[in-house]
């Protein structure tokens, strides 16, 4: 009579396995019948080693090979197989069984279970291939790539940082990378990324790591936190981008300007000097005019002698005048070059309609209408930006065409991390040959009948750069101009 424990534990075993099985003491199959429901073999296709033509050709070496050392060492028995369903299908089971012992310590009989585990295969096999294609990826990446734990301590490189430092996974677990580091950074460097560790921040520095051949180069590293559906830190994902290349070429432009600026100042210097002396005599020769007019007085032709004079005197003032302009603007451009900038946050709606409200009557006067838009705003040095739209709202008013009403707009949009604002005007436009040589120092496009040195849009490109941003035209001879300015949303330094 089945005992109610017995009972029990038969539903336990049904509740928790897809096939319970029972074979003789020496590990002979009578017959399976769950067994048989699964995979649609007969009682007399099951008996001895007949239940093996399920499984999978390729597991059944393992599969005797554990049956037989559980029998022969009367051992617990655990396999992993793929068995063939009534449908003509592979699931994966997990196999396992134990002997039933008498008091005597003989075997009695083997007990086993099937529990079905193709869910999880299948799981398994998807992690594999996603974290195969992640490898790939990873070291595919023109970067060195990194994870860390959440602790902040890297356990995996991409291939491209051994083959940059040359070292092992070995060498670098843990807080083995700090070997590679410049002597001089890597105290910064760590306190800099444990912080971020501890506060689960983004991380980004730049420094320099010593390659397998023992020169340092410089990179730009950024680190962020993987976090779980709560929140918590699981790992951290980095990577590391040469940027030597780009930090040598900023350094060269850096010291290429300022040799431009040091030449711009001691030409200028050098000019003014004969410059005043040229004042000085014209001043003379002034003086010199009304003496040689005095003695010419009754001379037949004194009166036409001092207008020569006086015309020759005119010219020479006004070339002085011109020469002196440029000397200033020169000298006004080269401090520009090393004026430190200072960001604040900027309205740029309200700057914008500052600046018009400052030339209303010049546009006026000019009969134009100035349209300002729906601005972004940024943080950027003002006086810059100011120079920078002054000068473009300038150039549209005095170069309009005088044939129609001018209208004079500016427009605003972001795109990534930067702003975007366009100036455009209906006016002259200018020739397609010109479009690159506005910007360039003394060059003026056109007819030459607005006073000026050819120095403004220069200053506005020297100033648009400075501050890492970017301007284009497009214009169309006698259609108008469309000037595009993109600066950064956000300059370094800003408190805000």
């Amino acid at each position: 009579m089945t005992t109610l424990i017995e009972k029990r534990h038969r539903a336990l075993v049904a509740a928790i396995a897809e096939i319970t099985w029972t074979t003789a003491p020496d590990g002979r199959v009578e017959d399976l019948p769950e067994w048989r429901a699964y995979t649609g073999q007969s009682a007399a296709e099951v008996e001895g080693w007949g239940w093996l033509d399920a499984i999978h050709p390729e597991d059944r070496a393992s599969t005797v090979g554990a049956w037989n050392a559980a029998v022969a060492g009367h051992g617990r028995y655990a396999v992993e197989y793929r068995v063939r369903m009534r449908d003509g299908t592979y699931r994966w089971f997990n196999a396992r069984a134990a002997p039933i012992l008498d008091e005597a310590g003989g075997i009695v009989e083997w007990a086993g279970v099937c529990i079905d585990i193709e869910g999880r295969k299948r799981a398994e096999a998807g992690l594999s291939a996603r974290d195969s294609d992640f490898r790939v990826m990873a070291d595919s990446i023109p970067q060195l790539a990194w994870m860390a734990d959440a602790t902040g301590a890297l356990y995996w490189y991409n291939r491209r940082w051994f083959t940059y430092t040359g070292t092992d996974l070995d060498a670098m677990r843990g807080w083995g990378w700090q070997a590679v580091h410049h002597p001089d950074h890597v105290e910064a460097v760590t306190e800099k990324f444990t912080r971020a560790v501890a506060r689960g921040e983004p991380w980004e520095d730049t420094f320099p790591l010593r390659g397998a051949d023992g020169q340092y180069r410089w990179f730009l590293s950024r680190a962020a936190p993987i976090r779980d559906a709560a929140g918590a830190v699981l790992r951290w994902f980095g990577t590391n981008t040469d940027i030597t290349a780009e930090r040598e070429a900023v350094l060269a432009l850096k010291e290429a300007n300022e040799e431009v600026q040091r030449y711009a100042y001691i030409v200028s210097h050098d000019l003014r000097a004969p410059l005043v002396n040229i004042m000085g005599f014209s001043s003379e020769l002034e003086l010199l005019r009304v003496a040689v007019a005095e003695a010419l007085r009754q001379h037949p032709q004194g009166e036409s002698l001092d207008g020569d004079f006086a015309e020759s005197l005119g010219f020479i003032k006004a070339a002085v005048s011109k020469m002196d302009g440029l000397i200033t603007a020169i000298l006004r451009l080269s401090r520009e070059g090393k004026r430190q900038f200072h960001p604040e946050h900027l309205d740029m709606g309200a700057l914008l309609r500052g600046l018009a409200d400052t030339q209303r009557h010049q546009a006026e006067r000019a009969g134009a209408s100035v349209e300002i838009g729906l601005l972004p705003d940024i943080s950027a040095d003002r006086l810059a930006v100011e120079q920078i739209f002054g000068n473009l709202l300038d150039n549209a008013i005095k170069y309009l065409d005088p044939g129609r009403p001018g209208r004079i707009a500016v427009a605003g949009s972001v795109a990534g991390a930067f702003a975007v604002y366009t100036v455009s005007d209906n006016g002259r436009g200018i020739a397609e040959a010109d479009h690159g040589r506005v910007f360039e120092l003394f060059r003026r496009s056109g007819r030459q009948d607005q006073p000026g040195e050819g120095i403004g849009l220069a200053h506005v490109r020297a100033l648009v750069r400075a501050l890492e941003g970017h301007i284009a035209l497009r214009s169309t001879l006698g259609q108008g101009t469309r000037f595009e300015v993109r600066l950064p949303l956000r300059q370094e330094g800003d408190a805000a």
